[in-house]
């Protein structure tokens, strides 16, 4: 029964994906969240599905405590491994402000919170990748990461491309050092979903200046996501997908 763990899953694109996993019922998917007791769309898909395919786990990907409670939780759930880490939380506290009223405090933790939560999330959980068939880690990120495109969209998102930029490399160069063991790394861009929080914040931006570019709904963008994941081998760990499987230039 193939594994799957995803971050920030209470809402939103973490949400979707846990539960467009359960669609298949060879999978056990481990959904952690800051409080998942307090999560209703967690809640609801519990009372739905038996342990033996869902698990609610608790991670608040800011906390060090949290993130190493949480993968003692779930070495014991998983004594083979984890097939799959999806690392979906995300912060963009700042979508339109431009970078001479950027508050650096907040820039600080959006920072902290997407490179520092990220490593310790890895460091982590993947010692419970290494024991797994599988060997796969997905780092949800964002076309607003790109540099090739950053032109594009200069008054968009300052403060979250830089940061997404920062957690493009992160990965890319991690990716390049675990490709030896076997593991397989990917970062995806899910789409412009404006029924998430990040999605809607962007939203006037984007429908000002990139009419043409139509937003698609968080179902969609699970369904490419997991497609993706599947789809992918070792042949190319660290590149950079569009949730429809098509590459993005970094």
């Amino acid at each position: 029964m193939p594994s799957f763990l995803i971050t920030g899953s209470s809402r939103g694109l973490g949400l979707t994906l846990v539960t467009e996993l359960l669609k298949d019922p060879e999978n056990k998917v481990i959904a952690t969240a800051r409080n998942t007791k307090a999560a209703e769309g967690l809640q609801t898909l519990a009372a739905k599905f038996p342990p033996d395919r869902l698990v609610l786990v608790d991670l608040d990907v800011s906390s060090q405590t949290s993130i190493e409670a949480a993968a003692a939780e779930v070495s014991r759930i998983l004594p083979d491994g984890l097939d799959n880490l999806i690392n979906n939380a995300g912060v963009n506290d700042q979508a339109l402000v431009p970078f001479e009223q950027v508050d650096l405090e907040a820039f600080r933790k959006e920072i902290d919170f997407t490179l520092v939560g990220t490593i310790l999330v890895l460091r982590a959980f993947l010692p419970l990748v290494r024991k797994s068939r599988t060997k796969k880690v997905l780092q949800l990120s964002s076309v607003l990461g790109s540099i090739e495109q950053a032109a594009w969209t200069p008054g968009l998102t300052p403060t979250y491309s830089v940061a997404k930029a920062a957690l493009n490399m992160l990965i890319r160069k991690w990716g390049a050092s675990l490709k030896s063991e076997a593991i397989i790394t990917l970062l995806i861009h899910p789409g412009w979903i404006k029924a998430t929080d990040i999605g809607y914040a962007i939203a006037p931006y984007m429908e000002k200046y990139v009419p043409n570019l139509k937003s698609i709904s968080p179902e969609e963008a699970a369904a490419g996501v997991v497609q993706v994941l599947n789809d992918a081998t070792l042949d190319v760990t660290g590149s950079f997908f569009n949730y429809d499987g098509t590459t993005i230039p970094w």
